[in-house]
């Protein structure tokens, strides 16, 4: 008996083991994937204006909408859209106060694609081609900063900052409602995790 046992936990253990260096490997492979899958479109224009809280947690943030919806198909991740402003105070507090938070860092760089959408940027034109007229907001669309605020209010029907909204890759909505300044960042995980099992949800069918 006690040799049959002894196999038993020994088999045990052996499952243990495998499954943990299973789990290691598909831990690596994501990794190496999110390194191989990164930000391009206007990253040398905005790092200028690039907040000091996105280095400090290790965040990679793309700033083009369509970029961030390709690399969410890729990863398999969805994606948070920040409307934000270079001039916005609150979004740097939000930044500083919530996102260097580390609970709300590790799901942002481990869970989410980020992508941050400035709306008062107006230096960064877009070719004509992809120029446009905005019902919305009633005018040509002609830079990148137009093109975050149509996208804003057009979508969303917002126009404040900061402000963050949730879809999968093809653009839907994971959740109906944006979330907006809040310091309390336990909130702000119950919110990535409801955005999380939505996600989740809607992958599993």
């Amino acid at each position: 008996m006690r040799h049959f046992r002894s196999i038993l936990v020994l088999c045990l253990l052996g499952l243990i083991v495998s499954d943990t260096a299973a789990q290691g490997q598909s831990g690596r492979r994501r990794r190496t994937k999110d390194l191989l899958i990164q930000p391009v479109r206007y990253v040398e224009r905005m790092r200028l204006y690039k907040p000091m809280a996105i280095d400090e947690i290790g965040l990679n943030v793309y700033y083009d909408y369509d970029e961030a919806l390709d690399a969410a198909k890729q990863l398999k991740k969805p994606v948070m859209l920040d409307f934000t402003g270079v001039n916005c105070v609150n979004c740097r507090k939000m930044e500083k106060l919530v996102w260097t938070n580390p609970e709300v860092a590790k799901r942002l760089r481990e869970d989410f694609i980020v992508v941050s959408l400035y709306e008062d940027l107006n230096k960064i034109e877009l070719p004509p081609s992809q120029q446009y007229f905005s019902k919305a907001l009633n005018r040509q669309v002609k830079t990148l900063a137009d093109r975050n605020q149509d996208l804003q209010e057009s979508k969303f029907s917002s126009n404040s900052q900061p402000y963050y909204f949730y879809v999968d890759e093809d653009g839907k909505k994971l959740v109906d409602k944006g979330y907006s300044y809040d310091q309390d960042a336990s909130h702000f995980i119950a919110h990535l995790e409801l955005v999380k099992a939505n996600y989740k949800k809607r992958h599993s069918k």
